[in-house]
């Protein structure tokens, strides 16, 4: 026990890998939870689709009936506010959003 929380301290090792990532992981599911209750559920699927699951703009916008620029926009609104939300909660290099 003792030599896994050592390896804590070290930020290369495995454990404090995993740690960190699941750290980004529960931060991530509390700010989409916290943005289900600020953007209409099309900016939310918008985001979720694009931006989660990669799917193609022109592809989500024939989906949810938005023209490709409001589904950018709804991905770009919801994006600036979870960076805004999630400054310094979580690794900078471990999540891509």
């Amino acid at each position: 026990m003792h030599r896994r929380i050592a390896e804590l301290d070290d930020p290369a090792s495995q454990m404090s890998l995993i740690w960190n990532e699941e750290h980004d992981r529960y931060v991530l599911n509390e700010l989409l939870q916290i943005a289900e209750l600020q953007f209409q559920p099309t900016a939310r699927a918008a985001f979720q689709m694009t931006t989660i699951q990669r799917i193609q703009p022109k592809l989500v916008s024939e989906k949810l009936g938005l023209s490709v620029n409001a589904v950018l926009i709804s991905k770009s609104r919801v994006l600036m506010r979870l960076r805004q939300d999630a400054k310094g909660l979580v690794e900078s290099s471990s999540r891509d959003f």
